[in-house]
């Protein structure tokens, strides 16, 4: 039995609020972690939100490592739970197939299959004639074939949440039912307590896991979730006589459905690609075990597409049309972590509809988080504070939602374009770079220009995950680059500043580099954790004896002014300022990009005075900017930071100077193919909380002597004592005899081998237009060491989509390895 009200303890360790499955597992975990006392409140019954009409499928295979992992996890603690708590739980490892209705799908679940087989997951590719003998239900008349994995599986929501209530009560925690938190309590910017109509619980941490309820009740508290609750559907057929209960689900993501048994029933549910919102005015009080009105217009294309695809489907009775709401995020991801805006307080929401396959890691995770302060696997994609404040806005949330909940189904490939909430954040040139064929990409609101195309044509609609219609334009922008100038709008980059007396300390405390350096210096460096991971990937640039400004990329605008601030001792004298909005941010690259900036500036730029990781404050056209010697492209350039009124005049001069010189407009697609031929790292692609300096070549941002304490010192200090051949290292590769045409294109997760062993993957890939290979960088390990030699000794091999290729493996870039270029 959960506690009644009128009982809650004057104290608690943590207080969970919402029992959910999230809720509930974090609850279970922590219990196992030795947290007594720990509580959850729950506004009615458990699971009566949206848990308790999730499909329960359980799937493993996620984006990252890290994530799959986690689900890996959830599924073997569902094989186990029954068995120590008692309580039934129904889960089956039944397995899953996803079939393909295209030659594109198809190559995606041999990729699939390839990415499963590192992470010792099981997994095959099927023919027709065994798909059928396995699922023979539906028409293959279309399907090319299908990947299964047999140790995926399905259980039941509610019997799942009360076997892990029922290990959180057996190992001390408290369950309130009927007790909704009705506010969160603070003093000094820090969780104080939780109050309910029945008392206040005094606490230093909360976590925040109340499903669709989650984004208003932190709006309330001037916290940034965005989530929007979506409807969702799903019809569950009359008993089937000979239906097999081992029957593995089906997932035809072509045609966004899914398909499992259930009790003798068939369940087949749908994402559509527009779906509907719901709850835009608040969710009722009163919700719990809610259904809603089965909207038979809206859904009846995608009903038509499963009778087509199971034509039995029409001499069966189908017993139960249902609608339940479902919460969904702008961008697809759970957000999980700290929330920035209030220390102690932690949030886990915005499952997407994973919730129950999410439940077993996430509630794991957030133990880890809650007893040790950081989990022990990195979370950068799903964490909470890459949330931008704009996302706490309502309307936003319930135009996007209509789209969110198809974002895991239909087809997934690079052209792919987000519809909904358009338009809201632009460049200060948006409508120049528009004028100049600029085709635009959505993130994190802003509108991005991906690559320039005077045709107008704008996006293709013809999916490939090969050659892409726009490489003509994307490599006339390299070469561009290589053999002239470019000119890039990155002014959706942050600028955070950092000032005060102890500014030094506060960024030392959190940089790999040292940032005592003279005024007009700009450093490269990692923000890092304690285990020595890599939080961010930033510069640093000096402006004054106590001002810095750090540039990071745009998702991390919040995150890392979050990280800096959660590592400042308070009796510094540091000021934190979210400067993103103040100023552009101009990129000049090219071997003309000296001469087309000296056109309009009459100060020194030569390589003497102004020489490489240099930043000065100099005349442009009529304004006045920092210019910082700096490139992620492999070339001789300036990123101009530029007070945000002077950008479009300094725009127009460095036009006017630069297309006599053969200066042309890049989008971010060039950006990413010129850096991957430079080997340089992309924080959440290459680098991220697991990997450290020294495993992803990037010691060299590293100062050990360094004279103030930073995090992860004494992991780094020992890593690199052990020597240079560490057991992990990130390196540089390029498939031989590779073409445009044909690939092989990396991507991401293709496994490296060698010597008929997986020793390691592709974080990233891209092809180099400069240099006319296939190029990617690649996460080896090895438990005997990787040095140098080992990587010269060669023999290396990727797998793409099934097939291996030989590659050429290097520690150093294929493109200007001595970087002559760009310091030049």
């Amino acid at each position: 039995m959960t506690n009644p009200p009128g009982h809650l303890p004057e104290h608690a360790p943590v207080v969970i609020i919402g029992g959910g499955i999230i809720g509930v597992s974090t609850l279970y975990h922590l219990g196992k972690r030795g947290v007594e006392n720990a509580i959850l409140l729950e506004r009615k019954q458990l699971a009566s939100g949206t848990t308790w009409h999730a499909a329960g499928i359980v799937g493993q295979l996620r984006e990252s490592g890290a994530q799959t992992e986690l689900s890996k996890y959830t599924a073997s603690l569902f094989t186990e739970l029954e068995v120590e708590t008692g309580q039934a739980t129904g889960y089956k490892q039944n397995g899953t197939i996803h079939l393909a209705l295209s030659e594109i799908r198809m190559e995606q679940l041999r990729r699939n299959r390839d990415h499963a087989a590192r992470m010792e997951i099981e997994g095959s590719i099927l023919d027709i004639d065994q798909l059928r003998e396995i699922w023979p239900f539906v028409d293959y008349r279309d399907v090319l074939g299908g990947l299964f994995v047999p140790s995926n599986g399905q259980v039941n929501p509610l019997d799942v949440t009360q076997a892990l209530a029922k290990g959180a009560k057996q190992n001390g925690c408290f369950i309130f039912e009927n007790t909704p938190a009705t506010r969160i309590l603070t003093r000094n910017g820090k969780v104080s307590g939780v109050k309910t109509p029945h008392g206040t619980i005094a606490t230093e941490k909360v976590l925040l896991a109340g499903g669709m309820w989650t984004a208003g009740f932190a709006k309330a508290h001037g916290v940034t979730v965005p989530l929007h609750a979506a409807e969702h559907f799903y019809i569950v057929t009359e008993n089937l006589k000979d239906l097999p209960k081992t029957l593995p689900g089906l997932v035809v993501m072509e045609e966004r459905t899914y398909w499992k048994e259930d009790a003798g029933k068939l369940l087949i549910g749908a994402f559509e690609a527009k779906g509907k919102a719901w709850g835009a005015d608040g969710i009722p009080d009163h919700f719990e075990f809610d259904e809603l009105p089965f909207d038979m217009e809206h859904v009846e294309p995608v009903l038509e597409r499963i009778f087509e695809r199971m034509p039995a489907l029409a001499e069966m009775g189908i017993q139960t049309f249902f609608n339940g709401p479902e919460s969904f995020t702008p961008d697809g991801r759970p957000y999980l972590g700290p929330a920035p805006e209030i220390s102690g307080l932690f949030v886990a929401a915005g499952m997407n509809s994973n919730g129950i396959l999410n439940s077993g890691g996430v509630g794991l995770t957030m133990a880890e988080w809650l007893v040790e302060g950081a989990p022990s696997r990195g979370m950068g994609a799903l964490m909470t504070n890459r949330a931008h404040p704009f996302q706490a806005n309502s309307a936003y949330n319930a135009e996007r939602v209509t789209e969110a909940i198809g974002f895991h189904y239909g087809l997934h490939w690079p052209g792919r374009q987000v519809e909904s909430a358009r338009g809201i954040r632009r460049l200060p040139l948006h409508d120049r770079l528009k004028d100049k064929g600029a085709v635009f990409a959505e993130r994190i609101g802003w509108e991005v220009p991906m690559y320039f195309d005077p045709s107008g044509a704008g996006w293709p609609t013809t999916p490939s995950i090969g050659y892409q219609h726009w490489f003509p334009a994307v490599e006339a922008e390299c070469l561009a680059a290589r053999d002239s100038a470019v000119l890039l709008d990155q002014s959706m980059y942050a600028k955070i500043l950092v000032q005060g007396a102890d500014a030094v300390r506060a960024l030392n405390r959190v940089c790999g580099a040292d940032m005592n350096v003279a005024v007009g210096t700009s450093v490269y460096t990692p923000f890092l954790n304690q285990r020595g991971g890599i939080e961010a990937d930033v510069t640093v640039t000096r402006l004054s004896e106590d001002s810095f400004i750090v540039l990071t990329g745009h998702p991390s605008q919040i995150r890392d002014q979050a990280w800096i601030k959660a590592h400042v001792d308070p009796s510094w004298n540091v000021q934190i300022f979210d400067a993103t909005s103040a100023y552009s941010l101009l990129t000049l690259q090219g071997p003309k990009s000296r001469e087309i900036l000296a056109a309009i500036s009459g100060d020194d730029l030569s390589n003497g005075a102004f020489p490489f990781g240099a930043a000065r404050e100099i005349d442009l056209a009529y304004a006045r900017a920092w210019a910082i010697r700096r490139s992620f492209l492999g070339e001789l350039g300036y990123e101009l930071l530029i007070p945000t009124e002077f950008t479009a005049g300094v725009y127009e001069a460095l036009i006017g100077a630069g297309e006599p010189q053969g200066l042309a407009p890049m989008g971010m697609f060039a950006m990413n193919h010129c850096r991957m031929e430079k080997a340089f790292r992309h924080f959440g692609h290459d680098i991220g909380e697991d990997d450290t300096p020294f495993e992803t070549g990037l010691g060299f941002a590293v100062k050990l002597d360094k004279e103030d304490v930073f995090l992860g010192k004494e992991v780094l200090a020992t890593q690199k004592s052990a020597g240079p051949a560490t057991n992990d290292r990130l390196i540089s590769i390029a498939v031989k005899n590779a073409n445009l045409k044909e690939g092989p294109f990396l991507q991401h997760n293709e496994t490296i081998w060698r010597g008929g062993e997986i020793v390691g993957y592709v974080t990233s890939g891209a092809w180099g237009f400069r240099i006319g290979r296939s190029v990617g960088l690649a996460s080896l390990h090895n438990k005997n060491g990787i040095s140098k030699s080992w990587i010269e000794e060669g023999g290396f091999s990727v797998r793409v989509a099934g097939t291996d290729y030989p590659v050429d493996a290097r520690l150093s870039p294929f493109y200007d390895a001595a970087g002559e270029r760009m310091r030049g």
